[in-house]
């Protein structure tokens, strides 16, 4: 049996979405602060990191800043919570091209995290290129380059509608179980193209969350419970499934991007 077929297999038996990971803690996460600043090992790794990537792909002299974002950095973490690692460029420094630019980090960003599994005190450590233009919400904002906070995260109470979030994310489950019965059916040209559509649904969903409500919004709420129980890499796979189905195919008719 695959991994995939795993997942899938678990998610059907867990039908049930945990919710647990959007609780607020009593203080930041213990195994990476110290009276609120970041463990100073911790940095040191986080930088090593960054150095090489940087090295491997000629771009160290277009950093601006390299932060810790997410829940990891404020009082929303779980164990589930990655180590959001943000490395800061102008997009237009590297290139005219900002969108071909983005494109090609983007792309980075997804091999390298794809092909690393650096864990440091046991949570993950994800990359991603971010353009110092681009808007980001976040409670809290480390600068792990400069050593200081960018932005405070604040412990506050927060009125979160779960119940909206859950019927949010119940309704991606099953559009995503639709998925699987045809992936199941060999309908790989249709579950390809439905999967592409739904992702961009799930972002455009999250966005305008974000910007209506912030980050205790349903919509993000929801983008969290699905990432959260392996729901967003379960519908990856089914994409990535469908496209190597139609690439070993003799008829290959198919749409990218």
């Amino acid at each position: 049996m695959t991994n995939y077929n795993r997942k899938w297999r678990s998610y059907l038996e867990e039908r049930e979405l945990n919710t647990t990971g959007l609780m607020i803690q009593s203080g930041l996460h213990p195994k990476f602060w110290f009276r609120r600043e970041l463990d100073p090992k911790v940095r040191r790794k986080l930088l090593k990191i960054v150095d090489d990537v940087s090295n491997n792909l000629n771009i160290s002299e277009y950093i601006e800043d390299v932060i810790v974002t997410g829940s990891i950095a404020a009082y929303n973490w779980h164990n589930l919570s990655d180590i959001d690692l943000h490395i800061l460029l102008d997009f237009n420094k590297v290139d005219k091209n900002t969108g071909l630019v983005k494109k090609y980090l983007d792309s980075q960003k997804t091999l390298w995290n794809k092909n690393h599994d650096i864990m440091i005190n046991d949570h993950e450590v994800e990359i991603y290129f971010q353009d110092i233009n681009e808007n980001h919400e976040a409670s809290g904002v480390y600068s792990v380059l400069m050593g200081h906070w960018s932005k405070k995260p604040v412990k506050q109470k927060v009125e979160m509608d779960i119940n909206s979030a859950e019927k949010k994310a119940d309704s991606i489950n099953n559009e995503i179980e639709t998925l699987q019965n045809l992936f199941s059916k060999r309908k790989y040209r249709l579950v390809y193209g439905l999967a592409e559509k739904l992702k961009g649904k799930i972002k455009m969903m999250r966005q305008s969350g974000l910007a209506k409500e912030g980050i205790y919004s349903p919509e993000n709420l929801a983008f969290k419970i699905l990432r959260n129980n392996g729901i967003l890499e379960i519908l990856s796979s089914l994409k990535s499934l469908s496209y190597d189905k139609l690439m070993s195919s003799a008829d290959v008719k198919i749409k990218i991007g």
